[in-house]
């Protein structure tokens, strides 16, 4: 993954905003800008009084700037200048070291340095960012690229440590914060884009360590996620220097087949295409004598490139299948204890709450629906379900460690789509013959507590069928 990060049109915006709300400028206020005495020249405030000319307005004079605009003036004056923007930035720092704009400041800083290739000073900063706002998920993960490329053990650790931090918090992103105009398809590409890449930084460092079982398992859940010829190239050398040539060839051949792929992108390969070239025939020649059947490789390598996500990941298995009527759905208890068929609340009013681990609508509507269930406490003719719909099911068992909806726990298994769920979270009311007698989908906090009281109340006086 390739990243271009705009520090500095971050900070300007920051400047620009922190001005604003300090002062109003003339032209926010309907006037025309005032026209600097005679005396004072815009274009060097610190020399002698010059006459202005006619055509500017003269900059006041650094000294009576207060800190936030002698920033804007400093920044404006360095322009496209990384050089120049280092020199004053750092300067500015020495003068007002408590400036509450230092994490912008240190951004700025960063990628300028990146720009200027100091590679060494850019991690300075990444991390002077991170120390400040370890938040900052774009500092820590240049932070990561930095670290990886430096030979001491300290280094890689470090790297590791913050590539973890990294992942986790990718991992347990809330969809829900997304942009509004991006789609929720777009937003679960982008995040296992950034996943994958930060799966093989870690497996790369790891390799770096010699830890090459964890390197292993790190690059090959980057691959599932998004098929790369780096994630390959590494798993290639782990390969042939565990003496596992015909592994190691056909590794390099995917991450060759995957980078010819990518030399159509405008950002070009992403690993060198000769290099590639060059290790897997030499390799080849070196364990069967001759290049014959390296061809027979590399298509097998381009068919398995395609089919790899697939073929690694197996489609998960389907439960009722067949199955049309909701109330005959058998459900897998999380616990993993016996089976829940719906047909055993025959009779019964039975409440469905879908939910899952990534929506955080879902916590503020459990708690009110353990409102509603601590008003049928008790009822042996009320039934409460807490149906987990994530795709992933591998992420619901660390997450109720933490937090545990009420109710029995289920898995889905299909009864969303019976149910024709469309949105998460549904909290759905079930007469005693199995009919909706009560649904709101997606966040409805307004009166929901006495709704579907309400209803719970009406279904369960009603006579069964």
């Amino acid at each position: 993954m390739r990243w271009r990060i705009f520090f500095l049109a971050c900070l300007l915006a920051l400047v620009l905003t922190g001005v604003a709300s300090g002062q109003q400028s003339p032209a926010s206020s309907g006037a025309p800008p005032a026209k600097a005495p005679a005396k004072k020249s815009s274009a060097a405030p610190q020399q002698n009084a010059q006459p202005n000319s006619d055509d500017s307005a003269a900059e006041p004079k650094e000294s009576a700037l207060d800190p936030d605009a002698e920033l804007q003036l400093l920044v404006r004056q360095a322009g496209n200048d990384s050089a120049t923007l280092v020199k004053t930035l750092e300067d500015y720092l020495v003068k007002y070291p408590d400036s509450p704009r230092r994490a912008a400041i240190y951004r700025a800083l960063l990628e300028s340095e990146m720009n200027l290739h100091n590679q060494k000073s850019a991690l300075d900063y990444a991390e002077k960012v991170i120390a400040i706002q370890p938040e900052d998920s774009q500092s820590m993960y240049l932070a990561v690229t930095l670290l990886e490329k430096l030979p001491d053990e300290a280094s890689q650790l470090r790297a590791i440590d913050y590539d973890t931090r990294l992942l986790d918090r990718v991992s347990k992103a809330d969809p829900e914060s997304r942009p509004q105009q991006m789609t929720l398809e777009d937003w679960q590409t982008g995040r296992n884009k950034f996943m994958a890449d930060l799966y093989v930084l870690r497996g790369r460092v790891q390799h770096h360590l010699r830890k090459n079982e964890e390197a292993v398992k790190d690059l090959t859940a980057g691959f599932r996620l998004l098929p790369n010829a780096e994630a390959a190239l590494a798993l290639g050398e782990i390969a042939e220097e565990n003496k596992h040539a015909d592994e190691a060839v056909r590794q390099y051949a995917t991450s060759f087949i995957l980078a010819s792929q990518e030399q159509l992108d405008t950002n070009g390969p992403s690993v060198d295409l000769d290099m590639l070239r060059s290790r897997m025939g030499n390799l080849w020649r070196f364990t069967h004598d001759s290049t014959a059947g390296l061809g027979d490789i590399v298509l097998s390598a381009y068919d398995r490139g395609r089919e790899v996500a697939k073929a690694e990941k197996p489609d998960a298995p389907v439960y009722n299948k067949d199955v049309t009527d909701p109330l005959q759905f058998s459900l897998r208890r999380i616990d993993g204890s016996g089976p829940m068929k719906l047909a055993d609340s025959h009779g019964k009013v039975v409440i469905l709450n879908f939910w899952t681990t990534w929506c955080a609508y879902c916590n503020q509507m459990e708690s009110m629906l353990s409102d509603v269930r601590t008003k049928f406490s008790g009822r042996d003719d009320v039934v409460f379900l807490a149906i987990n719909s994530d795709e992933d099911e591998s992420q619901v068992a660390t997450y109720l460690k933490d937090r545990k909806p009420g109710g029995a726990l289920v898995f889905a298994d299909g009864v969303g789509q019976a149910f024709h769920v469309e949105s998460i979270p549904t909290i759905l009311v079930l007469d005693k013959s199995g009919k909706i007698a009560y649904r709101t989908q997606g966040f409805a906090p307004d009166g929901f507590t006495e709704l579907a009281a309400a209803a719970i109340t009406k279904a369960s006086v009603a006579p069964a069928p």
